[in-house]
């Protein structure tokens, strides 16, 4: 019998602790991309096309969350996905917005369309973006922050999205 009650504990904690690290995963939602960039959005005073295209991840919970070694990813029009591993220390707030610019990440996203995933340090899916095309200078964003994906003529990297 108390074989069995240790045994139902040791279970309740493991599921409690799978769950507890899915809900917080959870709270990290892709909230804004732009692929088509006319601008000086990456602010180096240059406009230069792709060196402009920006991915931005958002806290949309009430706790910090720790995205050290999540893998942001472009998959649909490259034989090899660009591939971005987020450093160890990289921690959102809640609330708190994370952007990625290609300079730095090599996630290209296509203008005709592409994919961009996130997948946690486990390689489990966080969330994804598919598009069909792109306009100039119009992001993907999920207005209000974390909703529904919504076409943007202010893109806002780094700030809430309009």
């Amino acid at each position: 019998m108390a074989n069995n009650s240790l045994r139902l504990v040791f279970a309740v904690c493991i599921l409690s602790a799978i769950l507890a690290a899915n809900a917080t995963s959870a709270s990290i939602v892709i909230n804004e991309m732009l692929s088509n960039p006319v601008s000086d959005w990456n602010g180096n005073g240059e406009v230069s096309g792709m060196d402009d295209e920006f991915v931005e991840l958002f806290n949309s919970g009430n706790e910090p969350v720790d995205i050290s070694g999540y893998v942001l990813m472009d998959t649909v029009f490259r034989s090899t996905p660009g591939e971005f591993k987020l450093p160890d220390g990289t921690i959102i707030k809640p609330g708190e917005f994370l952007t990625i610019n290609i300079t730095e990440s090599s996630v290209f996203q296509g203008n005709d369309g592409d994919c961009i995933k996130l997948f946690d340090a486990t390689g489990s899916l966080v969330d994804e973006k598919e598009y069909n095309a792109t306009k100039p200078d119009v992001s993907f964003a999920r207005i209000p922050d974390g909703g529904d994906w919504k076409e943007s003529t202010t893109p806002t990297p780094g700030k809430s999205n309009q």
